[in-house]
Parts: structure tokens; sequence; C-alpha cells
């Protein structure tokens, strides 16, 4: 599943009723240096998607039940569900929502965010990528969990290295609806990204800029909740700066937009 959708202009709303209870999601703002700001990685969503067809997101989607087990809750050494959950300013299981993050990257974009055994991100360069690909919709499938993988190499989740970026919740209005927490990361230097299935069909790397211009001009279609996200980002000129930011403690406000009535169901 990817990311929430959140795909049309819109603005805050004091509303807190809805008719059904949203579907909690997780995404995962991937960021590296670039030569002149921090680049980002979006993906473009393949033409025959349920929703957003053609637009260019953040890695991201649901949390399965599995992304809540105590096994792969084990695997957060240093970041228990309990800081998870005073982070998100949720009673428990917030830490379901950075295993979601983690997960859907992996899938998606080939980013995994773990551990090896001597405390550094795993190095996946020297894997065979038809390999790594089987893995990846192994996981997909839940063929396989995160858990199971990284048990059998030895690895424990970097989810303290998610920073807790921004928290969007679908209106009500929506025949979709998402409860969705952002978080960003560095992407790690040992890894590549690169598709694994017909979900996405084509991934770039951007600066915040650059993508908003490109948006602005039609050559990426840009959802509004993308939008906004990159209009944070292109405040910071530094990789380094960015993340200092994103990883101090903050109020984070709850974002839920108006769906304008030609668009309602």
């Amino acid at each position: 599943m990817g990311a929430a959708p959140f795909g049309y202009d819109s603005r805050m709303s004091e509303r807190n009723t809805s008719p059904g209870a949203p579907r909690p999601a997780a995404t995962l703002i991937l960021a590296r240096e670039g030569a002149g700001a921090p680049e980002v990685l979006l993906m473009k969503r393949a033409a025959g998607a349920r929703f957003m067809p053609g637009a260019y997101v953040f890695a991201g989607g649901a949390v399965d039940a599995s992304d809540a087990a105590d096994d792969v809750y084990a695997l957060s050494v240093d970041f228990p569900d309990e800081r998870a959950s005073r982070r998100l300013n949720v009673p428990e299981h917030g830490l379901s929502y950075y295993v979601a993050a983690a997960r859907e990257a992996f899938e998606e974009c080939g980013f995994l965010m773990a551990y090896d055994g001597n405390g550094s991100l795993v190095d996946l360069t020297s894997w065979d990528e038809v390999h790594l690909h089987t893995l990846r919709n192994q996981v997909n499938r839940q063929e396989i969990d995160l858990a199971q993988l990284c048990r059998t190499h030895g690895w424990t989740l970097a989810l303290d290295a998610l920073h807790y970026f921004a928290h969007w919740i679908t209106p009500p209005e929506s025949s979709l609806r998402y409860d969705t927490r952002f978080f960003l990361c560095r992407a790690p230097e040992r890894q590549h990204a690169s598709l694994a299935s017909g979900e996405m069909s084509e991934l770039v790397w951007r600066t915040a800029a650059a993508a908003l211009d490109e948006g602005a001009a039609g050559k990426l279609r840009l959802v509004y909740a993308t939008r906004e996200m990159l209009k944070q980002i292109a405040d910071f000129a530094h990789m380094e700066t960015l993340l200092e930011y994103a990883s101090q403690p903050r109020e984070i406000t709850t974002v839920m937009p108006v769906l304008p009535p030609s668009a309602v169901p």
C-alpha cells in the first residue's frame, strides 16, 4: 500500500468526527546529502494504482498486524514501544508506526533500516539483486516478516533513526481514510534504492525545491501532503541541519485537510 491519499488542495480543519475510524498508516521520507541541498526519494505510483495513479510519493502504507507483534518489537532494542508511544502521543503501540514505515521502505524502494552486529546500518551493496528483490516481495506478500529477516542475519531494527515529522488524517468525507504518521531519516549509505514490484513505476532523487518546481511545471504530479512536506524540507540547505530539526522534540500538530465539496464521493 502506498502513502495515504491526500491528493487534493486543502487546509487545516477543526473537525474531529468521522463515520469510520481511519486506518493507521506510516510514511518514511528518505533523504541524503545533495550537491546544494538535501535530496529526498520520490517514487511514481503505477498508472493502474487504485488511488493517486502517476503521483510521486514517499515510501509508506498501512500499519499491518505484524508491525505490532512482540517479536518485531523485541528487535527495537534501544527504542521501546513506551518511548515511541510517548513521542506519537498515543497510549500504546506507537512503535508499530515506526515498524510499518521501515517495512514499507524496504518493500517499496529497498532501504532497510536495520543495524548489523557492530551497530552500523546494514550493508546490502554486495547482495545479489534478484535475491534481495525476492526477499522484499516475500515481505510484501507477508510470507516472511521483518522479525524473521532480521533474526536470520543477526540484525536489529534501527527505528531510533526514524524521526517523527508530521501527522495527517484523511478527512471524514473520503472513502479511503488513513491516520498517517510521517517520519524522516537519512537513507542508509551502503544500500541502493530500487523497485521490486509493480506498485511503483519510477524512483527519483530530487531536492525539495527542485521537486516543487517540477511539480508546479507539471513534470511531477505531487499531491497536497507531499508538497507540504517538501516545503518544510526546502527550508534546509544541509542534511545535518535537517536531521537536527527533525530529531528535536517538538509539538506535532495533527492536520486534517478539508475535502472540496466537488471531490466528496
